[in-house]
């Protein structure tokens, strides 16, 4: 039932990315799914199998469903807010999505730990929310580099 659950939700994360309008290139938004998968994966590797915080479940559908919030949901939604952290939207409006696709990535964690995908133990909203926050700065930050990198903003005269 896990995976199902966590599959619709990946569906419809998938068809809001499609939808939402970018203010990134497609070379910029592959660079950013790599980084933030290589952040994800590396985040909760040293959680899981060097610190044991967050031990994740061993069995086969739930370890599925939990690599679809890793590689699909976690990814595009950090993306999303980072390309929109960097858009021309007025900041009001940057500031309260970015909030809203924050609290999805909480709301994301605490399905994750409702359908017993980890066991993270001590686990708050508030850790939850520190650890995104801090998580889509440093992608907004890379993502403003890179397009500036790509768009020769870094030459020097």
């Amino acid at each position: 039932m896990s995976l199902a659950i966590i599959a619709l939700v990946a569906w419809l994360v998938m068809i809001v990315f499609v939808l939402v309008p970018k203010w990134l290139t497609l070379t910029d938004i592959f660079f950013l799914y790599f980084i933030v998968g290589i952040m994800t994966v590396s985040l909760f590797t040293l959680l899981d199998v060097n610190l044991h915080w967050v031990p994740v479940t061993r069995k086969v559908e739930k370890s599925l469903a939990l690599d679809l919030c890793r590689f699909i949901i976690i990814p595009l939604l950090v993306i999303m807010a980072a390309g929109i952290l960097n858009s021309p939207l007025r900041a009001g409006w940057r500031w309260t999505i970015g909030l809203v696709i924050l609290v999805i990535l909480v709301a994301d964690d605490w399905m994750m730990i409702r359908l017993a995908l980890i066991d993270f133990r001590q686990w708050t909203f508030l850790n939850s929310f520190l650890m995104y926050v801090v998580f889509i700065m440093v992608m907004a930050w890379i993502a403003r580099w890179f397009v500036r990198l790509d768009r020769g903003g870094l030459r020097q005269p």
